[in-house]
């Protein structure tokens, strides 16, 4: 039987529909979505667990600082969104990483989003909402950090040593891949591609509180922690 996958096309064909990207780019995006279904199925190999709803931006991201000067180009992120008329926890890919990065980089980083995805997941489980709203981070280091600090050990939930080793070659805390960096620039910002400027206060993660208790999470997650938990003891 086919996978249910449940992928979320709205904002990539609204952007094709408004002009922002032209017929190829809506082509290639979709001749890309075999390589995200294969790595998709290997990292819930490697977790043993279902992957989240999956959103896909047509825009790339880029996070401006105060100072004005600094900024951060994000290609993917775990946010909590309206699909289909209900908020969800999800993980965001925007479209010039999926089209422009390769297939073990997007393993790399489907992995690192799932991390901060389970984190997510278990601190909503346990109504912990402080640890998701620290002080905002206001430079790319302190970014590092927040980044860093909103996951779950990558050894503790992953079994495949392949994967691991990759995010760790990939990321440095960031997403570091000089190839990459230079398609986009060349294929994307070059040709005047969609491209979405957002401040640090946009990049947080936002909890519609009042719809808190109507955020389906997964319980697989929070039973895998509990055992994991029991195990250590």
């Amino acid at each position: 039987m086919p996978i249910e996958r449940e992928l979320h096309f709205d904002k990539v064909n609204e952007a094709h529909e408004k002009g922002r990207i032209d017929d190829n780019v809506l082509k290639s995006f979709f001749e890309r979505l075999p390589m995200l279904e294969r790595s998709v199925s290997s990292v819930e190999r490697a977790f043993g667990l279902d992957y989240p709803p999956i959103s896909f931006n047509p825009n790339l991201v880029i996070v401006k600082y105060p100072n004005g000067f600094s900024q951060t180009v994000i290609y993917a992120s775990t946010q909590i969104q309206r699909l289909n008329g209900k908020f969800r926890l999800c993980v965001e890919l925007t479209l010039p990483f999926l089209l422009f990065a390769k297939e073990e980089l997007l393993r790399a980083c489907l992995a690192h989003e799932f991390l901060h995805y389970i984190f997510i997941t278990l601190t909503l489980s346990s109504r912990s909402l402080e640890e998701l709203a620290p002080e905002k981070p206001t430079t790319p280091d302190l970014q590092l950090a927040f980044d860093e600090g909103h996951t779950v050990k990558a050894e503790e939930w992953i079994k495949d040593e392949e994967l691991l080793g990759l995010i760790m070659k990939y990321f440095t805390p960031m997403i570091s891949d000089q190839e990459l960096e230079e398609s986009i620039r060349e294929k994307w910002v070059n040709r005047m591609l969609p491209i979405r400027e957002i401040s640090v206060d946009d990049n947080m993660l936002r909890i519609p509180l009042i719809e808190l208790d109507r955020i389906p999470l997964d319980q697989r997650i929070i039973e895998a922690a509990k055992a994991k938990s029991h195990r250590s003891r």
